[in-house]
């Protein structure tokens, strides 16, 4: 390749800001031409095919004041190194730390070909956010699920989370869950991470598998600051739910030794106390005398005790021998450990016979074997290691990428345990609303109000359930990219091709066992004080200590009955299965740059090759559940062309159109032959080894208009029509498991995504109001989908919300520092049932957090943060708002700590 480029004068650098750091997005242009460039991540540029003899170079940034530059170039590379900002600016960028990683986003997003959003830590190396999946949910386009009112699942687009990539440092990493390709982003604590990039419409350079979008989160290099930084952050959170307070750490330092080698070192510790208090109901049609009636079938109350302990740890280690190359090893390690202890009480209402009804409220008979108390415990940890080699070598006329890289995922759960207890005291009677938002109930024995359902004296041990858990998810990738700007002698033409490798291995043993020949047991031995529980009266606690302990003790009174081993085993072996997947990829991409537009086009090639051993559940002739194994392969190869068209309107005004062909491939715990099987519920998950992967073809309009220093308006359309796009299907007239409820992914008919994205950014920079800083951004979806099982209605994509947006004022003015944000998220298909009356949905949910510090110096900052101020619940209703089927409520927390650098 390296003939067709013609070599030439060049004029190379780095531009760092006044502090010494190098400036990403800094653009670089010769006065009087068309040639423009944008610094790299490193701070460097390249501008080749500079006219001989005297030149005048500009280099912009947002945040800064421009600079000119003269240079002599001759037939030689020359060299240029340029510092932007004055001294003075120095301790002006100490004291505006928001501003300052807004303008390093912003200044990261005008240089980017593709379609992408980017996130920069502040000077501290700090986000407001706890975890990665809060901060990413501040981007346009963005929502999260919360587990425990922390972010963990980020969708894109209204693109489900397993839709999207990750990638650490540009390391594919895996997921510790079972059945999902969804990236859990709570595990990675915002300690480790230097910045966070979205890519919604990649080029053909970037992986192709990204429906929803490419997220990559980098920790620090050691080049980020001159010199040596040491920075800290040491806090208590204090959770009003739980009454209990919290400690963070975070410890990042780096150093650079002769110019030439640096290392980044940092490790981040949290411990957090959590409660919440959940109430859960179903509904189903009932019989009510001779018709039948939609009604309450079960409600549950729920109280959650959880303590999440997160450890980070970063290595990056960075040698440049000279200008033109430098060898890199980055290495990120995350462990987190969530203990939590559930305590729930059921009460079936379909276990006994309605003798009222009238639409929202009703009278049953409830069987005393129709109440149940149960408590569980169980640790979960998960674990993740990103490690990624490489290199970049600049030679006369082309650039050499390199990488290797291996990421290895696990979770395990040894230690999960639940005690079920039936109550054995006389029947009772129930009197239940619904329909009308929160369920509620009473019980009566006779004609009397009764609370013996609250007393653990009233319950025995009815069985003991074991559900150990382990996953592990490795991958190993490599690949090159060779980039030759000014092609066959045109100095408009850049060519660019490459290859990429991933080999990854899934392994899945998801176990229960139910243990039914237990010892005569009363829940009152294990009674503690009642706990608080802020939707009702949840009676006695369980001590889960004290029965975790009898159950150690006395491991060997708990048996299996003879009469359930054959349906143990199918329960043992049911949810396991191993994968293997191979990928490889290879690209060829041009860009041509012309006066004020840039064109890029590129086609890409991914070959997959897919494993899989699971198994296969039957029931026989006289209804015996039996497991089998059984295999599946697949391999499929998909051509993805792109086109981008850059266009500058004005200096500050830019127009942005791409047409990008993605693709997603199927989830292992979807396409794998495996099973889950609630023999209790009647429930049956399944796998779908003949699913075929989603193909989607993008398109993608944005305009941004740098309109003032620090501030950005941004507008555009983006529609994406996929094929066979994957939902779980739920039917309760499935042939082969007759009774069940059976859930199984199907790919739909189509769907596609319409939408419009806007961001608004305003710095008040020079103004009497200079300190304040304001944005907003909203999404509006507009998503359909078809499937086979329900033709002729219409829905929305699972987890698609039709309007997201978010606002934000943050104030900065000397020393003190605060930020008031509300993010919105609108309702949304979950699940899709048998009719209307059985979709799940998520209901509407916005959230306030606010953080403020004061900084008595750059080595100490007093730092308040408090998350969901107006305690606002995850609520999901089914077919209809009025119909709760979860309400769980987090309360909201603060935190009080300090920070600083040296």
């Amino acid at each position: 390749m390296s003939t067709i480029v013609y070599a030439a004068t060049s004029v190379q650098g780095v531009v760092t800001d006044a502090n010494g750091s190098p400036l990403e997005g800094v653009r670089v242009s010769v006065q009087g031409t068309n040639q423009t460039v944008f610094t790299d991540s490193t701070g460097r540029y390249t501008l080749r095919q500079v006219a001989d003899g005297s030149q005048t170079l500009v280099f912009e940034y947002i945040g800064m004041p421009a600079k000119e530059q003269q240079v002599s170039a001759n037939s030689d590379t020359t060299q240029l190194n340029v510092r932007l900002g004055s001294d003075d600016a120095i301790e002006r960028i100490q004291i505006t730390s928001q501003r300052d990683a807004s303008n390093r986003a912003l200044n990261e997003y005008r240089a980017s070909d593709a379609v992408a959003n980017f996130i920069a830590a502040d000077d501290m190396g700090q986000f407001v956010d706890q975890n990665v999946a809060e901060s990413l949910q501040r981007l346009p386009g963005t929502t999260i699920a919360r587990d425990q009112g922390e972010g963990r699942f980020v969708s894109v687009r209204g693109i489900s989370p397993g839709l999207n990539t990750v990638t650490l440092n540009g390391v594919r990493i895996g997921t510790p869950e079972d059945s999902s390709r969804a990236v859990t982003l709570d595990v990675i604590p915002t300690g480790s991470v230097e910045s966070i990039s979205l890519v919604k419409a990649p080029t053909a350079d970037m992986p192709g598998d990204a429906l929803g979008g490419s997220i990559d989160i980098k920790s620090p290099s050691p080049f980020d600051r001159q010199g040596r930084s040491i920075r800290y952050r040491a806090e208590g959170s204090y959770n009003e739910l739980s009454g209990t307070t919290s400690p963070k750490f975070v410890f990042n330092m780096s150093d650079v030794v002769n110019d030439q080698f640096g290392y980044a070192f940092g490790i981040n510790y949290q411990d957090r106390e959590l409660e919440s208090d959940n109430v859960e109901a179903e509904y189903d049609e009932v019989d009510f005398g001779s018709e039948e009636v939609f009604s309450m079938i079960e409600l549950q109350q729920r109280k959650y005790w959880v303590q999440r302990e997160r450890l980070g740890a970063n290595l990056n280690l960075e040698f440049r021998p000279s200008d033109e190359s430098r060898l890199y090893l980055n290495t990120i390690y995350s462990e987190f450990t969530d203990g939590e202890k559930r305590q729930r009480s059921i009460f079936s209402f379909e276990d006994g016979d309605l003798t009222a009804f009238n639409g929202t409220s009703a009278r049953a008979d409830l069987p005393a074997d129709s109440i149940k108390r149960r408590i569980r415990y169980r640790t979960k940890n998960q674990d993740t290691l990103a490690i990624d080699a490489g290199g970049e070598q600049r030679f006369d006329d082309w650039t050499l990428n390199y990488r290797a890289g291996y990421s290895k995922t696990r979770e395990r759960v040894l230690d999960e345990n639940e005690g079920r207890f039936e109550y054995n005291a006389d029947d009772l009677s129930a009197e239940f609303a619904f329909g009308n938002g929160l369920p509620s109930f009473e019980l009566f024995e006779g004609a009397q109000p009764t609370s013996r359902h609250l007393d653990n004296a009233n319950f025995f041990l009815d069985r003991t359930i074991l559900e150990p858990i382990l996953v592990d998810d490795n991958e190993f990738s490599a690949g090159f990219d060779a980039e030759f700007p000014y092609a066959f002698g045109m100095t408009e033409l850049t060519l660019k091709t490459g290859f990429d490798m991933r080999q990854k291995e899934k392994d899945a043993d998801v176990t229960e066992v139910e243990l039914r020949d237990v010892p005569d047991l009363m829940l009152s031995q294990f009674t503690i004080g009642s706990p608080s529980y802020s939707l009702g009266n949840l009676g006695d606690g369980i001590s889960a200590s004290e029965y975790l302990d009898y159950y150690a003790r006395n491991a060997a009174d708990f048996r299996e009955r003879p009469k359930d081993v054959a349906e143990n085993t199918a329960l043992r072996e049911a949810e396991d299965y191993q994968a293997d997947e191979d990928v490889y990829a290879g690209y060829l991409m041009a860009t041509v740059d012309l006066e004020r537009t840039r064109i890029i086009a590129g086609v890409r090639v991914e070959q997959t090759d897919f494993s899989a051993t699971g198994t296969e559940l039957t029931f026989d002739e006289n209804g015996d559940l039996s497991v089998g194994t059984r295999s599946a392969s697949s391999d499929y190869t998909n051509v993805l062309p792109s086109l981008h068209v850059i266009h500058d309107l004005a200096d500050d005004m830019r127009l942005r159109a791409a047409w990008t062909n993605t693709i997603a491939r199927p989830s292992f715990g979807d396409i794998s032959p495996r099973a889950e099987i609630n023999l209790e519920d009647g429930e049956v998950e399944l796998g779908n080894p003949a699913l075929d992967p989603y193909e989607a073809m993008n398109w993608d309009l944005m305009y941004d208009w740098f309109y003032a220093d620090g501030s950005v308006f941004s507008a555009g359309v983006f529609y994406k029509d996929i094929d066979n796009y994957i939902v779980d299907v739920v039917t309760n007239n499935d042939a082969e498991f007759p009774g069940f409820e059976v859930e199984r992914p199907t790919n739909a008919i189509g769907a596609s995504v319409l939408g419009f994205e806007a961001n608004w950014l305003h710095s008040f920079a020079a103004s009497e109001l200079e300190g304040l800083l304001i944005g907003a951004n909203l999404t509006l979806l507009d998503t359909e989908l078809e499937l086979l099982e329900r033709q002729g209605e219409d829905f929305s994509i699972p987890e698609s919300a039709d309007t997201t947006g978010n606002v934000f004022v943050g104030y900065e003015k000397g020393a003190f520092s605060t930020r008031l944000s509300v993010t919105y998220r609108d309702s949304s298909l979950n699940e899709v049932g048998d009719d209307t009356r059985y979709d799940i949905y998520t209901a509407a949910h916005t959230q306030v957090d606010l953080t403020a510090s004061y900084r008595f110096s750059k080595g100490m900052e007093l730092v308040f943060e408090g998350a969901n101020l107006n305690d606002e619940p995850l609520e999901l209703y089914q077919g209809s708002e009025n119909f709760t089927l979860q309400h769980e409520l987090y309360g909201p927390t603060f935190s009080l700590g300090l920070r600083g650098s040296f």
